[in-house]
């Protein structure tokens, strides 16, 4: 019987913290990425929940490293959602002032007249 009570157990929260190898506070301050249960003012935390949250937290082997070499930014490819990593290069600049010089009709008069001396 006390084999069956132990699997339902509930963990304090400092016996969850050296399961994980983390700091009591640690737990605290992450106790609803964990999943805990609150009985009056004690926080304990079902061993099930704790093993998900581990298990949640495994992350594959990584793939062939890159050559640290290589350009971290990808100008060939274009982002997802209208973003893009293309650098803005000053050719790009110089092709939208054309453009606005040319007359959008967005921004109106672009020349600034002079100011006295």
């Amino acid at each position: 019987m006390r084999g069956a009570a132990m699997t339902g157990a509930l963990l304090r929260p400092d016996q969850v913290a050296e399961w994980l190898g983390m700091s009591p506070s640690w737990v605290y301050s992450n106790k609803h990425r964990i999943g805990f249960v609150q009985i009056g003012t004690a926080v304990r935390f079902e061993q099930s929940a704790v093993e998900r949250y581990a298990e949640s937290c495994k992350r594959g082997p990584q793939p062939e490293e890159r050559n640290k070499w290589e350009s971290q930014s990808d100008t060939g490819k274009r982002g997802i959602g209208g973003w893009s990593r293309k650098r803005t290069t000053v050719s790009d600049i110089n092709d939208r002032l054309r453009g606005i010089e040319r007359g959008s009709g967005r921004r109106g008069n672009t020349q600034r007249s002079a100011k006295p001396n």
